[in-house]
C-alpha cells in the first residue's frame, strides 16, 4: 500500500488552529475500511444539513387541503382491521357507526383547511364555532380519518397553543358530545387537560341524556327507549323494535332543554327501531322533515285526521323513499273532503300530498349518497312556540316500525 496522509485541522487550548499530517498507512485496516468512501464534500454536506423541519414549519408550505392534517400528522389509527373484520367496531355507538354523510365530508373537508390556516387561537376558536354553529357531527368520520373534533385538538398541538387555549376549545367540544381517540390522549398535555375536563364536564352530560331519555319516553305510545345521545345538532334515540313514538314531541322536548336550536345547515334527529332507522330534519318554520331512512329499512307515519288514524309507509329503495298509503279509501275521502294530511310535516321537503302523489321522494339525509340540491320549501304558516304545543296536546303524526 503506497504512503498517503492527510491534513487535519483542529483548536489547540489556546484556540488557535495547528495543522497536524497522519500517514493512512499506519492506520489499521478496519479504521480505513471504515473512511473508505468519506470525502470531504460528504463531510461538509452533513454539516451543513438543515435539521429535520417542526410541523410548525410545514404550516407556511403549500398544504393539501384534501388532507389537510394528514399531511402532517398521518391518518388515524385503524384499530378494527384484525379484531373487527366487518369494519365495525361493536364498543362504537349507534350514532358513530353512522358514516359521515355527503354534506358532512364537506364540512370535514373544510374544517381541515381551516384548522392547518388558523394563524392564532383566536381563529382556531372561530373555526370551532362555525362548525358547531352549523349543526355538524363533531364524531362522525371516514375508516382511518381523524373526526371534525380531533382535527381542531390536533390543531392545538400543531399550533402550540398553551394550556388555557386547548381547554377552552376542548370543553367547548365536550360539551356538545365530542369524543376524542386514545391516542390522542396519550399526549402528555392533552391528556391532562381532557381529564381535567371530564371532572366538571362529565355531570353535565350525564343529566343531559336522562333528560333527553325522559323525552323519547314521554313521546312513546308504546315500547321503551334503550338510549340517547348527542353529537352537536344530531340526536339519536334507539328504541325497542315494537315501539311507537310521536315525532313532535321529541322535537319539541329537545328544544324545550334548550339542545335544540332549530334549523341548522346540519343536524337532525335519528330515531333506530330495531334494525331500521329514520331521520327526521327540523326545518325553518318548524316543520318535520323526513329526509330519509337506512338501507332496507321500512316505517309506517301514522297521521291523525278528522275520520281517524292515516297510515303511510315508508319503505327504502335504491336512491329513493317510497311512499304508500295503507288505506287508500280513508286518503280519497280525505281529499275529497279537502283535509290537509300532515300539517307541519315534510317528507323529502315535499309536502305529503306531494309525496302521495308521486310515490317516492328522493333520499337526501345521512344515508344517502348524494344530497338534494333543491332547497327544501318552507310550509305555509308560520309554527310559533304556542302552535307546537297545540299541535303536540292535539296529537302529531306518530311512526313504527313496519
Amino acid at each position: 500500500m503506497s504512503k498517503k496522509k492527510v491534513t487535519v485541522v483542529r483548536k489547540d487550548q489556546k484556540g488557535k488552529n495547528r495543522k497536524f499530517n497522519i500517514d493512512l498507512s499506519v492506520l489499521p485496516e478496519d479504521v480505513l475500511s471504515a473512511l473508505e468512501g468519506i470525502s470531504c464534500n460528504n463531510i461538509q454536506q452533513l454539516k451543513s444539513k438543515e435539521p429535520m423541519p417542526s410541523p410548525r414549519d410545514n404550516r407556511e408550505k403549500p398544504i393539501n387541503f384534501g388532507k389537510g392534517l394528514d399531511y402532517v400528522y398521518g391518518t388515524k389509527p385503524l384499530s378494527n382491521q384484525e379484531d373487527y373484520p366487518d369494519g365495525l367496531n361493536p364498543f362504537s355507538s349507534g350514532l358513530q357507526k353512522i358514516k359521515p354523510s355527503s354534506s358532512e365530508n364537506k364540512e370535514l373537508s373544510w374544517c381541515k383547511s381551516a384548522v392547518v390556516t388558523a394563524k392564532n387561537p383566536k381563529e382556531l376558536y372561530e373555526v370551532v364555532g362555525k362548525v358547531i354553529n352549523a349543526g355538524a357531527r363533531l364524531n362522525a368520520c371516514n375508516e382511518g380519518e381523524w373526526s371534525v373534533a380531533e382535527y381542531v385538538i390536533l390543531g392545538t398541538y400543531f399550533h402550540k397553543c398553551k394550556k388555557g387555549d386547548l381547554k377552552k376549545v376542548m370543553c367547548e367540544l365536550m360539551l356538545k358530545g365530542a369524543e376524542f381517540h386514545d391516542n390522542l390522549l396519550q399526549n402528555k398535555l392533552i391528556g391532562e387537560t381532557y381529564n381535567e375536563l371530564q371532572k366538571e364536564v362529565q355531570p353535565q352530560l350525564e343529566k343531559q341524556r336522562e333528560e333527553l331519555k325522559k323525552v323519547g319516553e314521554n313521546a312513546l305510545h308504546k315500547g321503551t327507549v334503550i338510549d340517547v345521545e348527542r353529537d352537536n345538532e344530531t340526536y339519536f334515540m334507539e328504541l325497542s323494535a315494537d315501539s311507537e313514538v310521536e315525532v313532535a314531541k321529541v322535537v319539541e322536548g329537545a328544544r324545550n332543554l334548550g339542545l335544540n336550536k332549530g334549523y341548522v345547515k346540519s343536524g337532525s334527529h335519528i330515531l333506530k327501531m330495531g334494525g331500521s332507522e329514520i331521520e327526521v330534519k327540523n326545518e325553518k318554520g318548524g316543520a318535520r322533515n323526513y329526509v330519509d331512512v337506512s338501507d332496507n329499512s321500512v316505517f309506517e307515519v301514522t297521521f291523525p285526521t278528522s275520520i281517524g288514524g292515516l297510515r303511510i309507509v315508508l319503505c327504502h329503495k335504491a336512491d329513493q323513499v317510497q311512499v304508500r298509503v295503507a288505506d287508500t279509501e280513508m286518503w280519497a275521502e280525505l281529499q275529497r273532503r279537502g283535509e290537509v294530511v300532515g300539517k307541519g310535516c315534510l317528507f323529502g321537503g315535499t309536502t305529503v300530498k306531494e309525496a302521495v302523489e308521486r310515490g317516492s321522494f328522493t333520499r337526501c339525509g345521512i344515508w344517502s349518497e348524494k344530497q338534494a340540491t333543491k332547497e327544501i320549501k318552507e310550509v305555509s304558516e308560520t309554527l310559533s312556540s304556542s302552535s307546537w304545543v297545540d299541535r303536540t296536546r292535539r296529537g302529531s303524526e306518530a311512526i313504527s316500525r313496519k
